[in-house]
């Protein structure tokens, strides 16, 4: 079965509120899930991070938002020009280490399975060797065993692993 074709790129201010409120959700529930906060703290914990990281959305200057295009699908044939959005994809670049940091990577539902996440990580993968950029890193929840399963089928291996301990 053929790879699909994605382009990522930059993710505009009217594509910001809908990444915004998906991060969100997504991040207080990892954050409920993994760290045992409650799922108010934890929204608020969530939104405290982004705009910590994120103070001016897609324009702040070092962090790169993007978004993940598809070109064409699992069986090869175009998709109609079309800018749906396929996911997301968050990374910043540590140029003196030449290496970027994947803050966050989400596949649509709708897309997830078909083989877009891989291929939107060979994109960035590919862009980022043109840059000069030698290493990609990230944090996988434990909980997320697809995710952990895509990231060691694309060359990714565990360099250490969070843990936790409730005092109480």
């Amino acid at each position: 079965m053929p790879t699909p074709i994605v382009r990522l790129i930059p993710m505009g201010e009217a594509d910001f509120p809908a990444y915004r409120d998906y991060f969100i959700d997504d991040y207080a529930q990892d954050l409920a899930s993994n760290h045992g906060l409650p799922l108010a703290d934890a929204r608020q914990q969530a939104e405290a991070s982004l705009l910590q990281y994120l103070p001016r959305g897609a324009a702040t200057s070092d962090q790169s938002l993007l978004c993940i295009i598809p070109v064409s699908d699992n069986t090869g044939n175009e998709v109609t020009p079309t800018t749906a959005i396929a996911g997301y994809l968050w990374h910043s670049i540590d140029s003196a280490a030449h290496t970027t940091f994947i803050y966050d990577f989400y596949i649509l539902p709708a897309h997830r399975g078909l083989g877009y996440g891989k291929a939107a990580m060979a994109a960035l993968e590919a862009e980022l060797k043109c840059i000069g950029v030698s290493q990609m890193k990230l944090r996988v929840a434990y909980d997320n065993p697809r995710a952990r399963a895509l990231y060691k089928e694309l060359g990714f291996h565990i360099t250490g692993y969070n843990m936790a301990k409730a005092l109480g």
